[in-house]
């Protein structure tokens, strides 16, 4: 990705929900964890985001076998 703007850490939380309000806007653009993706919006309506950690660990960071 381009390096455009800078990151800056404010808080550390278990879950969080993003509420977007698109308007002209149709997409945008969001990053977590390193990973960037595309998020589509409504013009109409707000686009609710909501990002919640998993109760079980990851396979790939733990390094397990399957």
């Amino acid at each position: 990705m381009v390096e455009l703007i800078s990151a800056k850490h404010i808080a550390q939380a278990a879950a969080i929900r993003l509420e977007i309000k698109g308007g002209q806007w149709r997409d945008a653009y969001m990053q977590m964890d390193g990973e960037p993706w595309k998020q589509p919006l409504s013009t109409e309506y707000s686009t609710f985001v909501d990002i919640k950690r998993v109760p079980y660990p990851s396979m790939i960071i733990s390094g397990a076998d399957r």
